[in-house]
């Protein structure tokens, strides 16, 4: 076995390329034909395509917040300590702090009933870290999500179309 060294620079590189010159197997056919290219933009633009698709059809069925939730959820962010105190507390002790207190968040959760407080309770949860532009943010990376899952599918795909092509024997 013949090996000899290369000096590039500060370091030696061990070469073996006299070894390995009749072992190693010819680098398959590249097709780089119009049929391989039209479905390599097929596979892009339909992935770009179907994501927008996916992604508009999500925002139908569930579109922003209003401007009076999206109020009342920043109410519950900025206010998140006496908020989840004022949930907490025995009903009589409630509704006098909610009678002291101006906001009328207070005043609605203590007539609310049982069912309208647990969807409450849960939009309290869920809004201690909200911002405004995570919904935007949200649909971005949804549209990412999709774009990137629906590329791969095309693009492994193609390789499989690429691969039958130039073995017809994998048929």
């Amino acid at each position: 076995m013949e090996v000899y060294r290369k000096k590039r620079g500060y370091d030696n590189i061990l070469i073996f390329e006299p070894c390995l010159k009749g072992t190693m197997e010819e680098a398959p056919y590249e097709l780089e034909d119009k049929i391989d290219n039209w479905v390599g933009r097929f596979s892009l633009w339909g992935s770009i395509i179907l994501s927008t698709l996916a992604t508009v059809i999500y925002c139908i069925g569930n579109p922003p917040d209003s401007e009076e939730v999206q109020r009342m959820r920043i109410f519950f962010r900025e206010n998140a300590m006496q908020v989840t105190t004022f949930i907490k507390l025995p009903r009589e002790e409630m509704a006098e702090y909610a009678a002291r207190q101006t906001h009328p968040f207070y005043k609605s959760y203590v007539r609310a009933s049982e069912n309208e407080k647990k969807e409450i309770n849960a939009q309290i949860h869920n809004s201690i870290d909200y911002r405004p532009a995570q919904y935007w943010f949200n649909v971005v990376f949804l549209w990412l999500i999709f774009f990137t899952t629906v590329w791969f599918l095309g693009l492994m795909a193609q390789g499989v179309v690429n691969l039958v092509r130039q073995r017809p024997d994998f048929k």
